[in-house]
C-alpha cells in the first residue's frame, strides 16, 4: 500500500510557532526538538527552511518585530494625533500585547535583550539593531512634535527619547512580572507626564485616562 504524501507545513505558520516557543522559554530554554515539535516540521526540514538554531532565533525575532512592532511603529510615525495621544496609543498597544493572555508574557524583544546578554554575539547584534530602530522611531515622533509646536522648542529630544524607550521596556517587564492592568496603565500615564507640552490636549493632571493604583 502506497504511503500518503506527507502534510505540507506552511513556513510562515511554522516560524510563528517557533517565535512563540522562543518568546515563552528563551533561547537557552528551547531545544531544537522543541522547535521541531511546535513547528510540525522534522529537524532536517526545519534546518533546510530556516537554518540552525541561532538562525531560527534571529528569524523569529525579525518575525516578531514585523508582526507586532511594525504596525505600532507605523502608526506612531504617521503622527495622526497630538503627540500626547500618539504616545498614549503607542504605549497602550504595548501594554495590550504584554497583558494579552493569548501570547507569552512580556515583549519578546525585551525578553531576548536579557536572554542575549549571555547568548551568541550574533543575537546581541540583532537585538541591538531592533532596539535602535525602536529608539529612532520614538525620537523621530518627538522631533515632529517639536516642529509642530506640540512640544516646547527647548525640549531635549534625545533625553526624552531615551526615557520613553526605557518606558517601553519597563512596560514589558511589568507585564511579564504579573503586574495588574491598572498598575501598567497608571505607569504609562505617569510617564506621559514628562512630555514638555506647549499646547494641545490636556496634560497628565487633567487626563481622562487616569487609572487608580491597585496593587495586587
Amino acid at each position: 500500500m502506497a504511503r500518503g504524501r506527507p502534510r505540507k507545513i506552511d513556513t510562515k505558520d511554522a516560524l510563528h510557532a517557533v517565535m512563540l516557543a522562543f518568546w515563552q522559554n528563551g533561547y537557552s530554554g528551547t531545544s531544537v526538538s522543541d522547535l521541531a515539535e511546535v513547528s510540525g516540521m522534522a529537524k532536517p526540514g526545519l534546518y533546510a527552511a530556516f537554518g540552525d538554531k541561532e538562525a531560527l532565533f534571529e528569524k523569529a525575532l525579525l518575525h516578531y518585530f514585523e508582526t507586532y512592532g511594525g504596525p505600532v511603529f507605523e502608526r506612531l510615525g504617521q503622527a495622526r494625533k497630538h503627540v500626547l495621544e500618539d504616545f498614549r496609543d503607542f504605549f497602550g498597544a504595548i501594554a495590550d500585547l504584554t497583558l494579552d493572555k493569548n501570547t507569552p508574557a512580556g515583549c519578546f524583544l525585551v525578553n531576548a535583550l536579557v536572554d542575549c546578554t549571555y547568548g551568541p554575539e550574533r543575537h546581541r547584534e540583532v537585538v541591538t539593531g531592533l532596539r535602535e530602530s525602536r529608539y529612532n522611531a520614538i525620537r523621530c515622533r518627538l522631533l515632529k512634535a517639536v516642529e509642530a509646536g506640540e512640544l516646547r522648542k527647548d525640549a531635549d529630544v534625545d533625553r526624552l527619547a531615551t526615557f520613553l524607550d526605557g518606558q517601553f521596556s519597563a512596560i514589558a517587564l511589568l507585564g511579564r512580572s504579573g503586574s495588574s492592568e491598572a498598575d501598567v496603565r497608571t505607569f504609562i500615564e505617569t510617564g506621559l507626564k514628562t512630555l514638555p507640552l506647549s499646547g494641545g490636549p490636556a496634560g497628565f493632571e487633567e487626563s481622562e485616562h487616569q487609572a487608580p493604583i491597585l496593587r495586587q
